[in-house]
């Protein structure tokens, strides 16, 4: 059914005193919401009710309220809710959180978390010189932590951690004795712990 003259068969657009335009649309819930922003013309209102609407179709909108919640309040309680977590690796997660990543991103609102603002964050640590094997649990502790906003809460679209390779540990080989630093290291040891 065609849209009536003047009215939308999804959400509403009005212009505010200020000359901005209003987008508003009921929510799966029933609850009226607000784009969150105005604005400069009624046809960008619009355009942002229609990709509401198609997000909404397709299973894929989220909850514009709940990208508010900080990082680090979300990441806390990630970790508490991690059923069968062992106690030394929950350990390791509050450690990592507190001492790499909520310096840095913990006040960020989930919504706010971009690819930008992650690559920066990874580059910040190397260059204060955290090794590449810390940033990289780091990395993925925090995608892990971002994939659930994402799958399960529905509260962002997309995980914004995408670095190619950046969850990769790659530790330099073990240096092997040589012969002679084996025959060296026999000579070193007392008689008493020879065979």
């Amino acid at each position: 059914m065609a849209n009536q003259p003047g009215h939308r068969r999804f959400g509403a657009v009005r212009k505010r005193a200020s000359g901005q335009w209003e987008a508003r649309y009921r929510g799966p819930h029933g609850r009226m919401r607000s784009a969150g922003h105005t604005f400069e013309r009624r046809r960008d209102a619009e355009q942002y009710l229609t990709m509401v609407e198609a997000a909404m179709h397709r299973d894929e909108w989220t909850d514009p309220a709940l990208g508010k919640v900080r990082l680090v309040d979300y990441a806390q309680r990630w970790i508490e809710e991690r059923a069968g977590l062992r106690p030394r690796t929950a350990q390791l997660y509050r450690w990592t959180l507190a001492k790499h990543v909520a310096p840095y991103l913990g006040g960020v609102p989930l919504a706010r978390l971009e690819p930008a603002l992650i690559r920066e964050w990874r580059a910040r640590l190397l260059t204060e010189g955290v090794s590449p094997g810390m940033v990289a649990k780091a990395y993925r502790l925090l995608r892990a932590i971002l994939m659930t906003a994402v799958n399960e809460d529905r509260i962002i679209p997309r995980n914004p951690c995408r670095i190619p390779g950046a969850d990769k540990e790659s530790p330099n080989e073990r240096p092997i004795l040589t012969l002679a630093q084996v025959a060296a290291l026999m000579d070193a040891v007392p008689a008493r712990y020879g065979s």
